[in-house]
């Protein structure tokens, strides 16, 4: 009787395969070419069965998931604030159509929105992927609110930005989310964008939407045209770079401008306001390259690989534009060759 042997199928075809290519190299032996060839070696499996490659499988995530956890203090604070400094190069990059510059530096601040907008969602990510504090992003014109978080949160319109711009430079006071929104309507901004924010009734030409979060001490006078025309101008100095539920202190950080300096640059058109933002926007970019000096040189930190590489495109990306920017500024010194 002929015993039936059940070959796998995936053996089989690669036993078949090697039958097409060469059958002396299977029939060949030392002692007889009559020899029956062992079927053991057709038979046995060299994969690993369904147990083990699950095992394998387990094991390959928790490599992933420890190799994630590699990180130190040094890392988390560098992400930390590198997400509000990158901010606050989109506050400076959404003026550029509003003061009319010109076409090679609104290129410019092009590329560097798109750029920096994506490393904030990066790194927001990362440090929501291993459990820290997210700082979460509210552009509201010319001031940038940080707030503590769980998941990545970028809340920010160039258009808001240059309106809140325009406003300042006609009224000297800021256009604040509320406003715009009631300007514009709600699809110009969600009120997700002011979350924490208490939105009030919004009645036509008022400020009543403004919560007393937002402007926690501000003295509300006779509402006029315009909502918050009738804040001044001192009431929102320094409020830039602010300090929410113990978050980060951006302001503090290498190449940060002040609010007057922002303000400075908001006012500025043409070519005085091209050669104000390569000015600080080269100062901004050198403060972002000693922060990843800083990083690097700390003991352990930057050894994770997803950090070690954002911190090494941010170094060699923004020395790149900041040479691109000298010569840019030299030209319109009248100082190129």
């Amino acid at each position: 009787m002929i015993r039936e042997i059940r070959i796998p199928f995936l053996v089989l075809s690669s036993f078949i395969l090697l039958t097409a290519c060469s059958t002396s190299s299977m029939v060949q032996n030392a002692n007889s070419v009559d020899e029956p060839i062992s079927t053991e070696v057709v038979t046995h499996s060299q994969q690993p069965d369904r147990s083990e490659r699950s095992d394998l499988s387990d094991l390959f995530w928790a490599h992933r998931d420890s190799v994630k956890m590699l990180f130190t203090d040094a890392d988390v604070e560098f992400m930390s604030g590198m997400i509000g400094h990158h901010a606050q190069a989109l506050i400076m990059s959404s003026m550029a159509t509003e003061n009319e510059a010109s076409p090679a530096v609104t290129t410019l601040t092009k590329r560097i929105i798109n750029a920096q907008k994506d490393e904030i969602n990066i790194m927001q990510r990362w440090l929501a992927d291993r459990g820290q504090t997210v700082p979460q992003v509210t552009i509201d014109g010319l001031q940038l609110i940080i707030t503590a978080g769980t998941e990545p949160l970028l809340q920010f319109d160039p258009e808001q930005v240059a309106h809140a711009v325009h406003h300042f430079n006609e009224h000297g006071t800021y256009m604040d989310n509320a406003h715009y929104m009631e300007m514009h309507g709600s699809g110009a901004m969600s009120h997700d964008m002011h979350e924490g924010m208490e939105h009030g009734e919004e009645e036509e030409h008022s400020d009543e939407g403004m919560s007393h979060d937002m402007h926690e001490s501000m003295e509300h006078g006779e509402e006029e045209k315009h909502g918050n025309e009738a804040m001044s101008h001192d009431m929102h100095e320094g409020m830039g770079s602010m300090d929410h539920m113990g978050m980060h202190d951006h302001s503090s950080m290498p190449g940060m401008l002040t609010q007057a300096q922002l303000e400075e640059l908001a006012r500025a058109k043409g070519s005085e306001f091209d050669r104000l933002f390569l000015t600080y926007m080269i100062q901004h970019h050198t403060g972002a390259i000693i922060m990843v000096k800083d990083l690097v040189e700390t003991d352990g930190a930057a050894q994770e690989g997803q950090i070690g590489k954002l911190a090494g495109e941010i170094n060699v990306d923004q020395t790149t534009e900041i040479e691109r920017m000298r010569v840019m500024l030299m030209e319109l010194m009248g100082l190129g060759d």
